[in-house]
């Protein structure tokens, strides 16, 4: 595994979960978070392993600082921002409008995470009846968290796509460079 990835993954769980904290303790806007566009970009750059491990990582980080319960609510939420990161693995940096597909990605991202978590507040926390009434109320409800979070990776999918470039040609792609001049260099 390569070393530069590794620490760069630190690095970015690192950023995700200083800006969780920040945005929650201080902005206090609900869902309006940059863990979305980190778990997408960053399965996009760097993929493999790194795709669901890194949004884990800043979800429980994070999660452990705010201290977290033993709500059924928190599988539908990690398991979410895991498959947005796998998700990520569907776009390819070097593509052809990779950055208005990524941001797409993150706007679909948002839809999903929306659908998958309110159907989990509505099966486990009791509050609508479990009926297809209830459900909707229960994505209607939900309606100003999505607003939120869709203006948040509107804003943080760009950025994050442009660090993340910035980052992997000059940080990431250097090793790569040296590892195929080092196999070049051990052929008799």
């Amino acid at each position: 595994m390569n070393k530069r990835k590794i620490l760069f993954s630190i690095f970015i769980i690192f950023i995700g979960v200083t800006i969780r904290i920040f945005l929650n303790e201080v902005i206090r806007i609900p869902n309006f978070e940059a863990v979305t566009s980190l778990s997408l970009v960053s399965g996009s750059f760097l993929g493999g392993v790194f795709a669901p491990v890194i949004p884990l990582f800043i979800i429980f980080l994070s999660d452990t600082y705010f201290g977290f319960g033993h709500h059924p609510i928190y599988l539908f939420t990690w398991s979410a921002f895991i498959l947005i990161g796998i998700f990520g693995l569907l776009f390819k940096k070097n593509s052809k409008y990779y950055f208005l597909k990524i941001t797409g990605g993150g706007i679909a991202s948002v839809l999903f995470f929306y659908l998958w978590t309110n159907f989990g507040w509505w099966l486990s926390f009791g509050m609508y009846p479990m009926n297809l009434q209830g459900l909707i109320q229960s994505y209607i409800a939900g309606l100003p968290f999505l607003k939120n979070q869709l203006i948040s990776v509107l804003v943080f999918t760009p950025v994050f796509t442009a660090l993340f470039s910035l980052v992997y040609d000059k940080f990431l792609i250097k090793e790569k460079k040296h590892e195929d001049f080092a196999f070049v260099a051990k052929i008799p």
